[in-house]
């Protein structure tokens, strides 16, 4: 029997190819994003009216607008377990991505679901390159309804302008 290796790689290259766009990513948003809580009117070009019918915000857009910075990540410590609480939500020019996992209620949660999760948390951040880091904490943890007890929580944040910040804050 002849093994003809052209009528084998075809139809494993199309297949290889098909698996690879069925693969999205769990943590895209793909619902409209918007600050349901915001108190001013979005400026022109701004603001919610970027959020894509398709989820994440318009291509025009290097996102920051609806919350005010383009990635939030928090991360929170208890004595009896690091990572207890984490919360990732990242914006870019065409997706919104976000992740919360909460091991002391069991919960990991992607994409659309952990947006309905954070996105009010996040509307009741006013978070600046500015805000001093004590401050910074106590808005994370009253937004997030994070319980007192933590060992540690730390979270990074990077403002449209490029600004990283690190707050930290050990022990409460």
């Amino acid at each position: 029997m002849i093994f003809n290796k052209k009528n084998t790689i075809m139809p494993l290259l199309f297949s290889s190819a098909l698996l690879l766009a069925a693969c999205g990513n769990d943590e895209q948003v793909t619902e409209p994003v918007n600050n349901e809580n915001q108190t001013e009117p979005a400026e022109p070009g701004g603001g919610t009216e970027d959020a894509s019918t398709e989820g994440g915000l318009d291509q025009n857009d290097i996102g920051g607008e609806t919350f005010g910075f383009t990635e939030l990540d928090v991360n929170v410590d208890f004595p009896d377990m690091d990572d207890m609480i984490e919360i990732s939500y990242e914006e870019d020019r065409d997706k919104v991505e976000a992740e919360y996992k909460n091991q002391m209620n069991e919960t990991e949660l992607s994409g659309n679901y952990a947006m309905d999760e954070i996105e009010p948390g996040l509307s009741q951040l006013e978070l600046t390159p500015d805000t001093p880091d004590d401050e910074a904490i106590t808005q994370i943890v009253e937004a997030f309804g994070i319980e007192s007890g933590f060992t540690e929580i730390e979270v990074e944040v990077r403002y449209p302008d490029g600004t990283d910040k690190e707050y930290k804050q050990s022990g409460n």
